[in-house]
């Protein structure tokens, strides 16, 4: 049946509803009549709106008619025209066959995998189209090449990441150990690039050698000697890797592990300072204004805290009721960045505040309060240099060895001007070894008195170490289990420091405030415009090193 004439039919209906004469009835049939009258006028409008619905339909335009005409002289891209209209410029990307399965055939079949991307401007198309052309050539060239010589340095300590990547997915590996391969591997980049030695194939015990010799006499960031150990580590597991498929990587021995990491000529040695050296050095560091120093010396040189582990603390893990600290987080700096972790080893630990950790501790508190205003926050860092406090940041971990030796140096500097004699200068980390070493060898002072060493297991446990192999058996693993007894290391460190850091500290203090009371209102002034010159200078060195947006919203 036609069109015209469904709507023809529709039209006669619709007249002869709406003429229909009513006819009289008796009053029991009006209401009856009334009602089919009504129904009558619904279905009418009904249709007339059906009829209306389709003339629309009728009247619609019709689809559009799509046409493509090839770009002259650039191939895989056409013109998309609309109704005989330029519309878009469409370009096609073909890559090689794959097999996939046809359900209509049910069979594999060869199909062949297409991009396809549509542009309104003709170089952003060819561009595009250039790009996609250039990897797949480089792709090629890729293939040929470990077809020929195999696979890269580089190819092997990715595909290694990639593996490590998904074992910290897992919760197998951390997330610390995944980025320091990441940047073990920006640093194996910019060496095994460009040349025939890159591929493993090729690669001997001497070039491995020949690595490490680099990373040592680089003009600028020199390697020490334990961070070419940690490359080593991660070079004789990238070889372990691709031993494990012989067949791709064509390996057949781990040539770094005979090779040799030559000591450096200035081979630097740990300090562990004598007792008396400790005690003038926390003398020293109570003269200062800013107590971090004090700080640093005290819980690394008496309380074994790891440098991570000072900037790590935060004023939650201590307990004042039964003075002890919770060593459960280690502060590092990976790249440009700060990344808190646990301690080394995953080893969380308690130790106990003597009584000079605890004075430490608490006037730390109290000068720290008196800056800002308030009381500390139990999720603050404590340690906080007074720049970081008056600017309300945390200080950056990757400075503080730097501010060390700037203070120790100043120390030495002053010492020598009174005629005293230098104090041995040791890095930070140096203070655990003064820690342990006179933990565990005790002092014998000018006058004969022996102070008897700390408890072997409870220093060792203190400082967050593992026990030696040779003393990991039955009895030390029953009955030498670490229960947080702290005791003899308190009882040790109480005799060894027999300065009085609260006294000492409230000495200086008053005697900082009597000189500046004697100041004239000039030299006040000299004073404050100093002050005022090193925090903006802070400010400045802390804007220009990329921080976090909300830093620098904070200085607009």
């Amino acid at each position: 049946m036609s069109k015209d004439k469904n709507n023809k039919d529709l039209g006669l209906e619709l007249e002869m509803i709406s003429t229909a004469p009513l006819v009289h009835s008796e009053p029991e049939e009006l209401e009856f009549l009334l009602e089919d009258e009504a129904i009558k006028r619904e279905n009418v409008k009904a249709a007339e709106e059906a009829l209306l619905i389709h003339d629309e339909k009728k009247e619609s335009k019709p689809k559009a008619r799509i046409t493509y005409k090839p770009l002259k002289n650039e191939k895989g891209i056409r013109i998309k025209y609309k109704d005989g209209k330029f519309h878009s410029y469409e370009v096609t990307i073909t890559f090689k066959r794959v097999t996939v399965f046809d359900e209509k055939k049910n069979m594999h079949v060869q199909k062949q995998v297409q991009q396809r991307k549509t542009f309104t401007n003709k170089d952003d198309a060819i561009k595009w189209r250039n790009q996609h052309q250039l990897e797949k050539i480089e792709a090629k060239q890729r293939n040929r090449e470990y077809n020929k010589y195999g696979a890269t340095v580089i190819e092997a300590a990715e595909a290694y990441y990639e593996s490590i990547e998904k074992l910290v997915k897992e919760g197998k590996k951390t997330e610390s150990y995944l980025n320091q391969l990441r940047i073990q591997t920006d640093h194996f980049r910019k060496y095994f690039t460009g040349e025939g030695k890159t591929y493993v194939k090729h690669i001997d015990v001497q070039q491995i050698e020949d690595y490490f010799a680099f990373e040592e006499n680089k003009k600028e960031h020199k390697a020490s000697r334990a961070s070419i150990e940690k490359y080593k580590s991660h070079l004789k597991a990238i070889w372990e890797f691709m031993m494990k498929d012989k067949a791709k990587y064509g390996i057949f021995e781990n040539v770094v592990i005979p090779a040799q990491i030559t000591a450096p000529e200035t081979e630097y040695k740990a300090v562990a300072l004598h007792y008396d050296e400790l005690n003038e050095l926390i003398k020293e560091a109570c003269k200062l204004e800013d107590p971090t120093f004090l700080y640093i010396v005290v819980m690394s040189m008496t309380q074994g805290l790891r440098r991570g582990e000072l900037c790590g603390l935060m004023w939650k893990d201590i307990n004042f009721a039964t003075n002890e600290v919770i060593i459960c987080h280690n502060r590092v700096q990976l790249v440009t960045k700060d990344t808190t972790k646990l301690p080394k080893r995953e080893k969380i630990r308690t130790i106990e505040l003597h009584k000079a950790g605890l004075d430490t501790i608490k006037l730390y508190k109290e000068w720290q309060e008196r800056i800002l205003g308030r009381s500390v926050k139990p999720d603050e860092y404590v340690m906080q240099w007074e720049i970081n406090l008056l600017q309300n940041y945390v200080c950056h971990t990757g400075k503080v060895s730097r501010r060390w030796k700037e203070i120790f140096d100043q120390i030495n500097n002053a010492r020598e001007k009174d005629k005293k004699n230098r104090l041995p200068y040791g890095r930070i980390h140096d203070g655990r070894h003064t820690y342990i070493t006179l933990s565990l060898q005790g002092v014998k002072k000018v006058d004969g008195t022996i102070i008897t060493p700390a408890s072997y297991f409870q220093v060792f446990q203190s400082a967050g170490h593992s026990l030696p192999k040779n003393m990991s058996n039955t009895s030390t693993t029953v009955y030498n289990e670490d229960v947080g007894a702290r005791w003899d290391v308190t009882r040790f460190w109480n005799d060894v420091i027999y300065t009085d850091i609260s006294a000492e500290w409230r000495m200086n203090e008053l005697r900082r405030k009597a000189e500046y009371d004697a100041l004239t209102d000039f030299q006040k002034d000299r004073l404050k415009a100093r002050k005022r010159q090193r925090l903006e200078k802070a400010l400045e060195e802390r804007l220009n090193s990329n921080p976090p947006k909300d830093i620098l919203i904070d200085y607009e």
